[in-house]
């Protein structure tokens, strides 16, 4: 447990430029007439797209300091000799870690992406993990969210990063809302993925729609 001079050693001093204050109220918005708006947005992407050497830079800082490094945009889980890589980002991974050490007690070769960063979106990371392992038969991309009339979010981005590559990715979109996602949920999935059915809900009460 950190104590608070170890956090102060790390954060900088809290000085925010504005407050907001009843007694002097004021919007926020990043706002631009037509004349600078796309050049305002040219510059919001680079900055975004520049932070990630700032987040490598910050992790190893911290990592100096507390002994946990967290610079990497990606992190691999049981990845070496995987057939079936499931992308995941977020509190659904402690899960499927279990899952997996589950399954690979089983004598299936599971391993997880973990995405830590979704902007800027890692795509070089992502392509690194799995273009370069030849044993990947099928990648699963767990998706709590639904861009919609499309895919998952982390689905799209996946795609986009191994464009070219001959590997199915089968996206399932669960848990909206906060429903629960079970060990039990990851297993069915892997079997639907190695079926070569994907690409849907995963978990939808059939009696309700």
């Amino acid at each position: 447990m950190l104590t608070q001079a170890d956090v102060d050693k790390y954060l900088p001093a809290f000085h925010p430029l504005e407050r907001l204050d009843a007694a002097d109220p004021i919007s926020f918005g990043m706002y631009a007439t037509p004349e600078y708006y796309l050049e305002f947005r040219y510059e919001h992407d680079k900055a975004l797209k520049d932070a990630k050497n700032v987040i490598a830079k910050a992790g190893k800082e911290f990592a100096a300091l507390f002994g946990r490094d967290y610079s990497a945009m990606v992190e691999g889980y049981k990845l070496e000799d995987a057939e079936t890589v499931i992308v995941g980002m977020g509190s659904i991974c402690g899960t499927v870690k279990d899952a997996i050490d589950d399954m690979r007690a089983d004598g299936k070769k599971v391993g997880l992406l973990r995405i830590r960063v979704f902007r800027p979106f890692p795509s070089d990371d992502v392509a690194k993990f799995i273009k370069g392992a030849a044993q990947v038969k099928r990648i699963v991309v767990l998706d709590k969210n639904i861009s919609l009339g499309a895919k998952g979010a982390t689905a799209l981005e996946v795609k986009d990063a191994l464009y070219g590559s001959t590997i199915p990715v089968w996206n399932y979109i669960l848990g909206l809302g906060g429903r629960d996602v079970r060990k039990k949920d990851i297993r069915e999935i892997v079997a639907l993925a190695e079926k070569g059915k994907g690409d849907q809900f995963y978990g939808l009460r059939k009696e309700v729609l």
